[in-house]
């Protein structure tokens, strides 16, 4: 069974004494694990000191000099009145309090009776959860008269630019401040996060001033931004010629600067006696998505030709015919970029349509292997125990990645689960990605085959999308969700069905590995394309201990990199003993799968292209990635 190595500092010390076995699959390491102390902090966190109450009309300002705890998550407010509190900060915990956040040093209570006394107690709360004993202060808000105060209106617009009407920007939000006063106003400030204590944010330098316009009770300023943190809670002050001052606060959240989801392709279809190229697709979800344009190259079996002039197509399009379609190219690429009203920016998504078959069709990055039908009867050097004797079997035309997945094309499509690529092993784009199972290979299969308009080689109950798979994981950052596959043994995904008629994008079976890796099976070497293997393979002798970008060793004779060391290469066969009557696809019963080529910290011996190993499909460590192939068309 191969296995994975994860060591401790205590665990490597033992293997430098004691020594490694020659080749991973035949040892067994086993972590060095230091229990710690679970036991959560339980210390409650300090009080807030210098605790104020200032009486306003129909509310009190609370003003405070927070607790110096490095753990502050934020302070509890509650009162004793009759009144519902305002929430004016962050979500209520009950009707009567409310949570502060971290750094506000105070906040206003609003709604209350005037003439009525009110207890106000503020408990400091740390991350896990404690809170302080708490600090109390009373007091009574009251009617102002006439002219004797200064208040604050504040309210928030966007641009209405080429008919947008929203409340939303991915430019600036104008904040207008109202002020009633009986004097004229002399300075308004304005920062986020601000103090409420008008006289702090006044004398604060970092505030910034607002602009007066012809009302002297009117005043504004511009918040521009370039993404979504300039959304927040924003606090302005005022002071008038006779010294009276206020402050009051806004909360934004007007900036949007989320790029809609991808258009689908349903259907494509090329007609030879129309030349045209008819395409239809479903629209993404999002409320404010707006066009879509949609560009294309042609491909000769050569080159790309130059992108054509994007065509733009209002919401509630799905469908375009492109006419004077040429016959002779292999096929068309086109590409959809999706916009919402604001003109946020979609990622491409590309769908490639077949026009010429008989023209040289290999996808970018990809090598045509062609295929061949196994007697049973070759004697095979070195022996190998996939090509058995008497087992008959046919390996059809393939496309073959000449490279394991990277980094930069896995993170495409699909997210790492507990651990990720680091610089300790080797990160990048151009590296291979490792810390990926079986499972998370198959999702990217999918994946990739939907978003290029191939037929998805894997389902479960039927089902091809891996986004409607149960168990499924995923993490949506900046409106892009990408997958992986669940941690846990799945007995549903363990039953997965392969669909080996689909031209979409596959793990190899166990005997299109082989066959590739002893090139078409024109060679006899130890390792793939050659029996020297510092000239092909990574591997413990010639690593330096970590991994390495892809093709930086020789191809073998096909042109395909590191089918010897680097990574074991997941394949899609279960693994078990191969005889006379083993399928095509391998075995049919177990529960590990079986993993080829050896790796960048193992010996020679695991880098020949007859060496096989196994692990179970959860596995994930820093010496396994995996290549695709898909079927010629």
């Amino acid at each position: 069974m191969k296995r994975f190595i994860k060591l401790t500092a205590l665990a490597l010390s033992a293997a430098l004494v004691f020594g490694f076995a020659s080749c991973k699959p035949e040892i067994e390491y086993r972590d060095v694990i230091v229990e710690k102390d679970k036991k959560g902090d339980e210390t409650a966190p300090a009080n807030v000191t210098n605790l104020e109450a200032t009486a306003k009309d129909s509310r009190i300002l609370l003003a405070w000099t927070e607790a110096a705890d490095e753990d502050v998550y934020g302070y509890e407010v509650s009162y004793n009145g009759t009144s519902a509190i305002n929430r004016v900060v962050l979500p209520a915990l009950d009707s009567k309090t409310m949570m502060v956040g971290k750094g506000a040093g105070g906040c206003y209570v609003s709604g209350l009776t005037n003439g009525t006394e009110y207890t106000f107690t503020v408990k400091t709360v740390d991350t896990s959860g404690n809170k302080s004993a708490g600090v109390t202060k009373t007091a009574t808000p009251v009617a102002a008269a006439a002219g004797e105060t200064l208040k604050i209106a504040l309210t928030a617009s966007v641009p209405h630019e080429n008919g947008y009407t929203g409340n939303k920007s991915n430019t600036k939000v104008t904040v207008t401040a109202n002020i009633t006063t009986a004097s004229n106003v002399s300075r308004v400030v304005w920062k986020k996060n601000g103090s409420l204590i008008a006289k702090t944010l006044l004398a604060d330098t970092d505030a910034a001033d607002a602009s007066a316009t012809n009302d002297n009770s009117k005043w504004t300023f511009d918040i521009t931004a370039t993404d979504e943190t300039a959304n927040g809670t924003y606090t302005v002050a005022a002071i008038d010629e006779a010294g009276r001052e206020e402050a009051e606060q806004i909360t934004i959240d007007n900036f949007d600067f989320t790029p809609p989801a991808k258009v689908k392709v349903t259907n494509a279809v090329y007609s030879s006696d129309l030349s045209a190229i008819i395409l239809n697709w479903t629209e993404p979800s999002d409320s404010d998505y707006d066009h879509v344009d949609i560009s294309f190259t042609s491909n000769d079996g050569t080159s790309d030709s130059t992108a054509s002039e994007a065509v733009s197509l209002a919401k509630g399009t799905t469908n375009k015919t492109f006419s004077s379609i040429d016959g002779a190219k292999a096929y068309y690429t086109y590409t959809f970029v999706t916009y919402d009203e604001l003109g946020n920016k979609g990622s491409d998504y590309t769908y490639k349509v077949s026009v010429n078959t008989s023209v040289n069709n290999i996808p970018e990055g990809f090598v045509e292997v062609t295929g061949t039908i196994i007697t049973g009867n070759e004697i095979w050097t070195p022996s190998s125990s996939v090509f058995v004797s008497g087992r008959s079997l046919t390996i059809g035309d393939l496309y073959v990645c000449d490279h394991e997945v990277t980094q930069k094309e896995y993170a495409t499509y699909c997210k790492y689960g507990s651990s990720s690529p680091s610089s300790s092993y080797g990160v990048g784009d151009n590296y291979p990605a490792y810390y990926v199972s079986w499972y998370d290979a198959v999702v990217y299969c999918n994946l990739r085959s939907m978003d290029e308009g191939l037929s998805p080689a894997y389902a479960i109950s039927g089902e091809t999308d891996p986004s409607k798979w149960t168990g499924i994981v995923s993490e949506t950052v900046d409106g892009v969700t990408k997958y992986c596959g669940p941690s846990s043994a799945n007995t549903t995904w363990n039953g997965m069905t392969f669909d080996e008629s689909a031209n979409g994008y596959r793990l190899p079976t166990e005997a299109e590995w082989e066959y590739i890796a002893r090139e078409a099976n024109t060679s006899s070497t130890t390792y793939s394309g050659s029996d020297s293997i510092d000239g092909v393979a990574w591997n413990k002798t010639n690593s330096n201990g970590k991994v390495h970008e892809v093709k930086t060793k020789n191809s073998n004779n096909l042109g395909v990199y590191d089918m010897s060391g680097n990574l074991w290469e997941i394949c899609f066969d279960l693994y078990g003993t191969i005889t006379s009557s083993t399928g095509a696809a391998g075995v049919t019963t177990g529960e590990n799968r079986v993993f080829r080529s050896g790796d960048w910290q193992n010996d020679m011996e695991c880098c020949s292209v007859s060496y096989r190993a196994d692990d179970v499909p959860t596995c994930r460590d820093n010496i396994s990635g995996f290549r695709v192939v898909r079927n010629a068309q």
